[in-house]
């Protein structure tokens, strides 16, 4: 142990911290933990089994939920990996799911264990998280890639039926927050100067986290979009991101990332950013409608 440590502590203090520590990451909610409680599924599919608390009041619509999470798999499953089954944990609130996983969010995915906890009723976002994680691991892909493709393939359509879409006018088999494509969000943060640099933000998540949500989430899928192509996205550039991933998920620098990205999509990272600004310009949200 570090010489430094014992001067500045003394051994009764050192050994009274670490116990502190070891206590805080004992209490610490584990990013690869199914939550506590009793569960019973109410709905299941060719890939997914939808559980619900015992006890809980059960979502009728479980049943529509799981067909459109199916939808959905067979649109994009035969581009990634596919578990045979993927356990779906909806919670009916965000309260409900804090009590039972320690966490203060709306939705997470257990890579590891092919599992998903949601206050939706269909998250194709943390659904995708599920199917796109690098095969490798540990888990170290930059945040930026891991949410660019989640937001991605976060379509209304799978959160929502048919008719809730129609009505309020959501963009369809395209990436959404908070009602408006990635790239409505993307345009406005280049129209007002917010728009992130994204060499800074392929490896490591200091400079990822450190931005605003709106600002982060929507450039990640917009730039992925933009990269994959409209819709479901080309077979052929998908195949390539997804090697890159798996290589980029090893790799040990920024550097290391940026070659990475040349080498498998074929043009450098800067190139790519000047073409995805080029095309913000162009955008027009309204067209979708």
């Amino acid at each position: 142990m570090p010489g430094s440590l014992l001067t500045m502590f003394g051994w009764r203090s050192f050994v009274s911290m670490a116990l502190l520590l070891l206590l805080a990451a004992a209490c610490a909610p584990s990013p690869q933990r199914l939550p506590s409680g009793e569960w019973e599924r109410t709905a299941r599919g060719s890939h997914i089994d939808y559980l619900e608390l015992r006890g809980a009041a059960h979502d009728p619509e479980a049943g529509a939920a799981v067909a459109r999470l199916e939808t959905f798999l067979g649109q994009v499953g035969a581009h990634w990996r596919v578990p045979e089954t993927i356990r779906y944990y909806r919670f009916e609130d965000r309260d409900s799911l804090r009590e039972h996983t320690g966490w203060d969010t709306n939705g997470r995915a257990l890579t590891d264990l092919d599992a998903v906890v949601s206050i939706h009723a269909a998250d194709a976002h943390e659904v995708a998280h599920i199917l796109t994680a690098p095969t490798g691991r540990p888990l170290r892909l930059a945040n930026f890639w891991l949410e660019g493709i989640a937001m991605f393939y976060t379509w209304p359509e799978v959160y929502f039926p048919p008719e809730v879409v129609e009505e309020r006018e959501l963009p369809r088999t395209i990436g959404v927050w908070s009602g408006r494509s990635v790239h409505a969000w993307a345009q406005d943060a280049q129209r007002d100067g917010t728009l992130p640099e994204l060499e800074p933000l392929v490896h490591g998540n200091r400079a990822f986290d450190a931005l605003p949500l709106d600002v982060s989430y929507p450039a990640a899928g917009s730039f992925t979009a933009y990269l994959l192509g409209p819709g479901h996205g080309d077979p052929a550039r998908i195949a390539a991101l997804r090697a890159f991933f798996d290589e980029a998920n090893a790799a040990a620098s920024t550097g290391a990332v940026l070659a990475a990205f040349e080498r498998h999509l074929e043009l450098r990272l800067a190139e790519a950013e000047t073409g995805w600004h080029a095309f913000l310009d162009g955008w027009d949200e309204t067209a979708l409608r």
